[in-house]
């Protein structure tokens, strides 16, 4: 397969789909990650800064812990955090992305996502996704929203946990800004996962459409 995993920040992937991505790796697959904001971010009310030299470092670290290949898109196109909207000529960059790496996979943010980053993020990638024969939406955060998540999509994730851990800790400004919760907590959400599917850590997906 050829992956292609896109966020809205540098971390999203990551979070959402992580071991995933190190799994189709470990299986000789293909695997790029897309981020589609600058992820600077400067949120005085919860005292939390990240500059996007930082947030682009820390990603290339986790990029080489998963082994996946990090895409730049063009800095004309990519906004702050929580600026980020749909455009047609951001949809094509994408779309032109999934056509040159000849991508069938697509890891994508939940359409249902409280965080408007993410929202646009989702809607960018769907329609640019819109003939891979394989589209999944994933979550990055737990914000509770009237809409529910219909993941039934398993990935047992039980032998990469460790590199998923490890990828996440590459993200210091993160962990410094909210915490050793921020890591545990999707690691607890991937044993919860496991649990409904009998084995120990699982990610889970809410297929677009999933052809085998």
């Amino acid at each position: 397969m050829t992956v292609l995993a896109i966020g809205a920040h540098h971390d999203d992937i990551e979070l959402g789909a992580g071991g995933t991505m190190a799994k189709y790796v470990r299986s000789g697959d293909r695997v790029y990650g897309l981020v589609l904001t600058n992820s600077e971010t400067h949120y005085e009310i919860r005292n939390i800064y990240r500059t996007k030299e930082a947030a682009v470092r820390e990603s290339q670290a986790a990029s080489r812990i998963i082994g996946f290949s990090l895409i730049d898109p063009p800095e004309e196109l990519q906004s702050n955090n929580g600026e980020l909207e749909y455009s047609t000529g951001y949809m094509r960059f994408v779309e032109q992305l999934i056509h040159e790496h000849n991508i069938d996979t697509c890891l994508v943010h939940w359409t249902g996502d409280v965080n408007t980053d993410h929202a646009a993020a989702a809607q960018i990638s769907i329609v640019a996704a819109r003939h891979v024969p394989r589209v999944l939406m994933y979550r990055s955060n737990w914000y509770q929203t009237d809409r529910t998540f219909n993941g039934t999509i398993y990935t047992d994730i039980t032998e990469v946990v460790d590199i998923k851990t490890e990828a996440l800790r590459a993200y210091a400004g993160e962990i410094e800004n909210r915490g050793e919760d921020w890591i545990s907590t999707f690691i607890e959400a991937s044993r919860i996962n496991g649990f409904s599917v009998g084995v120990k850590f699982a990610e889970v997906f809410a297929p677009i459409r999933y052809l085998a």
